[in-house]
């Protein structure tokens, strides 16, 4: 073969060489520019294709009372996926999920519409709506846990307790004080396709588990917090007031045992209450303390050698100043220390005002806490206000001595009666007992904490004795309990007028006290802000003493605390009247057509018991003239002591009748502070 005739052939084989050559450089080329130059750009789309990452929610730590009872927790929800790539027939699988989600076929079809990939069909599936779905075991559907914050006991303590958001962040209350200790860590894991057909598989790989936050146990007791919540309830049905409040704290420990609010509102539906519903009123909400705070002027007298048990002030019915006159309810005449704490008699508060100097006032009060936060555990506690000697005037201090020119807190009124009822320290008032991890291994404990000494524990026993003598024979006899002693300081304070002055219907009435009266294990306030009713007996040894003994009485025997009134109910009762230290003339109410005058003679008078077994009426809460009306009806006699309203009788009502049927009846004074 001639080399012209292969030429032709050869000259093809050179141009499909060249052209070989030429369309593989370009395909390396191409190559280099997508795996060289453009390798991120291509990476990423990959990536996003087959790869997506997923945050796994974190458990967010549950608080607990004192006790172990739920009071903020967790729970299980579920949230349901639908993997396009993995479902066979999205008709099919509509209707498989339509028999357990709360959700129509059509609704789940048109939720998914054209899309493709990881596509969420419905958020916080209940547990067991969740297995149901698993059993199915429908292609394509997966089930992402999740968690929901949930309060089991609803509106108890939720002034105190706040709530989170959506997002399980703390919003409110210890949720967001503690929002960090509480919500702990979210995990991270990615969603990976690696299949090769439209229908294979994808697997989920967790990079960073979720770390649960820590779990808290307070100082709160769920029983102490419901009966006082149960007991602001009935005060709030009865005198329609603003709002009630109640705290029992132990003074040697400064644990809050129970601190609640009304109007309050239900955790779990926390949308639809009113942000002033929400508010921890003990913490953010002040007032003028009034004569609760009148404890005090005394115990500054008396650190300050001017005055002690035995100083005589002398009452008018008013007290007065150059230039101010200060009404009291009533002449008093010669009264000693206690009689004027136990009557709280705002004249001998005038004079002691003027026996001390201002800064020794002012230092006494600042010792006991007041114009100071207590350091509490709790969102926006106010400081109260509490002026320097520097802006005061010359009524000033005999306007403190009263509880007026200056505001407090009900949880600064709790911490500085703890210092009288624990021998004179103040303590700082805890809510908070133990932080835990989700295993219960415990990683921080809270030991009680001694602000400073205010008193000796000498004047702190003197206080106490006062406190007692104003439940036992003054203004707060109707915080008298039957088995046990108890100390403390009514209050009704006129609240001020923007204008000037104070408003004479607009009150806000507390009881302030320890119980037992000489060895405190709790100090319990109840306050209400603007009662509704009569205004001669909206007082506080009216309204809120009777609540307090309920409270104390069912918190003690709770705690079981042991009785320290040994005395049976008559010999209680005759205590009572010797312990009074107010003068009544006694005398025997002689009732017509009852017996005849040759037995007038209340020594010589005797009526005969009948047949049937009569028992003794119960005149407790009655005025002076119903008793006498009940007393009528019933052919009885009796001895009255006192007048305004029945706190005591003897014998006790339902014991069988005396022979002679002669009752004694002893009935309080107008409860006015």
């Amino acid at each position: 073969m001639s080399v012209r005739a292969m030429q032709p052939r050869t000259m093809r084989a050179l141009a499909l060489l060249a052209l070989s050559a030429l369309m593989t450089g370009v395909f390396i080329m191409r190559l280099v520019q997508l795996q060289v130059f453009q390798y991120n750009q291509w990476a990423q789309r990959s990536t996003k294709n087959h790869v997506s990452k997923r945050v796994l929610d974190m458990k967010r730590g549950n608080i607990y009372d004192r006790r172990g009872d739920e009071l903020a927790i967790s729970v299980d929800t579920y949230t349901v996926f639908l993997y396009t790539r993995e479902v066979k027939s999205l008709s099919e699988a509509a209707n498989a999920l339509a028999t357990v989600l709360p959700m129509s076929r059509e609704e789940i079809i048109a939720k998914v519409g054209d899309r493709s990939g990881y596509i969420q069909i419905y958020k916080e599936l209940e547990p067991n709506l969740a297995m149901k779905l698993q059993k199915l075991n429908i292609p394509g559907v997966n089930l992402e846990s999740h968690y929901r914050r949930y309060y089991p006991q609803k509106s108890l303590a939720s002034n105190l307790i706040g709530f989170t958001g959506a997002e399980q962040q703390g919003l409110e209350g210890l949720e967001k004080l503690f929002d960090k200790t509480l919500r702990g860590y979210p995990g991270l894991a990615v969603q990976e396709d690696i299949s090769l057909s439209e229908s294979g598989p994808a697997r989920m790989r967790v990079i960073t588990p979720p770390m649960g936050g820590s779990n808290i146990n307070l100082t709160i007791d769920s029983f102490i917090q419901h009966v006082i919540e149960s007991e602001l309830a009935k005060l709030v049905e009865q005198y329609d007031p603003i709002d009630a409040t109640a705290i029992v704290m132990d003074p040697h420990t400064g644990e809050i045992l129970g601190m609640g609010c009304l109007p309050n509102y239900d955790l779990n539906n926390f949308g639809e209450a009113k942000p002033d519903t929400r508010r921890n009123r003990p913490a953010t909400d002040f007032f003028e303390p009034g004569s609760c705070i009148k404890i005090l002027a005394v115990a500054s007298a008396i650190e300050n050698g001017k005055a002690d048990r035995n100083t005589r002030f002398y009452c008018r019915g008013f007290g007065e100043m150059p230039g101010r006159r200060i009404r009291c309810h009533g002449a008093h005449g010669l009264v000693d220390t206690d009689k004027a704490i136990a009557e709280s008699c705002n004249a001998a508060m005038m004079q002691i005002s003027q026996m001390i100097e201002p800064s020794m006032l002012y230092r006494t009060y600042k010792k006991f806490g007041f114009g100071d936060p207590t350091g509490a555990e709790v969102v926006a506690e106010s400081n109260g206000i509490f002026r320097a000697p520097s802006k005061w005037s010359a009524f000033s201090p005999s306007s403190i001595s009263i509880g007026q020119e200056m505001t407090v807190t009900g949880l600064q009124l709790v911490q500085a009666y703890s210092a009288i009822a624990n021998g004179g320290n103040l303590i700082r008032p805890r809510l908070i007992k133990r932080i835990t991890s989700q295993d219960s291994e415990i990683r921080e404990d809270f030991e009680p904490e001694i602000v400073r000494r205010v008193i000796s524990p000498e004047i702190a026993r003197t206080l106490r004795r006062m406190l007692m003598g104003v439940v036992e024979g003054g203004t707060g006899k109707m915080a008298m309990l039957e088995d046990y002693t108890a100390g403390g300081k009514t209050s009704t304070a006129q609240k001020a007028n923007p204008r000037g002055g104070y408003f004479n219907d607009k009150v806000v009435v507390s009881f302030m006290g320890m119980i037992p009266a000489m060895d405190p294990r709790i100090v319990l306030l109840v306050a209400v802000n603007e009662p509704k009713g009569d205004e001669r007996t909206l007082f506080g040894g009216k309204v809120t003493a009777p609540a307090f003994a309920r409270i104390a009485d069912r918190v003690l025997k709770h705690l079981k605390v042991p009785p320290d009134r040994s005395l049976t109910p008559e010999a209680r009762e005759e205590q009572l009247l010797k312990n009074n230290k107010i003068t009544v003339k006694q005398e025997i109410i002689k009732l017509p057509n009852l017996i005849s005058q040759a037995h007038a003679s209340v020594a010589s008078a005797t009526i005969s018991a009948s047949d049937t077994c009569e028992l003794v009426p119960d005149l407790r809460g009655k005025s002076l003239k119903a008793a006498i009306q009940t007393i009528n009806s019933r052919e009885l006699k009796a001895i009255f002591e006192g007048n305004g309203v029945v706190i005591a009788q003897q014998p006790p009502p339902g014991r069988p009748l005396p022979n002679s049927r002669i009752l004694r009846v002893k009935l309080s004074p107008d409860f006015i502070e």
